[in-house]
């Protein structure tokens, strides 16, 4: 009966972060996009030097919505499974770098 909680409890962790992935992968969009907003009204070229290159913007851009996605939808194989709980950690630290990143470069 005892390994049953643990492994309803580990479950129903699982799935809290995993679902939570969706919301921090939107903050890191939303933040990025208010950043990019606000270079906006740099036009004499003092802003230049502001944000990630390109590509990383790109990869954080439509990349941790995907991670978000990802993790849930593998979390539906993994939930139950001893390990599981690396599919949702994975994502938050694919998440939080991403957010690292932008706080660092903006």
């Amino acid at each position: 009966m005892d390994t049953e909680v643990r492994n309803g409890t580990r479950t129903t962790v699982n799935w809290i972060l995993a679902i939570l992935t969706a919301p921090a992968a939107l903050a890191v969009v939303v933040y990025s996009y208010l950043q990019v907003l606000g270079t906006a009204g740099c036009s004499d070229g003092s802003c230049t030097e502001f944000g990630p290159n390109e590509t990383v913007f790109g990869l954080i851009e439509y990349g941790t919505p995907a991670v978000a996605a990802a993790a849930v939808a593998l979390s539906f194989v993994t939930a139950r499974r001893r390990y599981g709980m690396v599919v949702p950690a994975v994502a938050w630290i694919v998440i939080v770098a991403a957010a690292v990143v932008l706080f660092t470069t903006f």
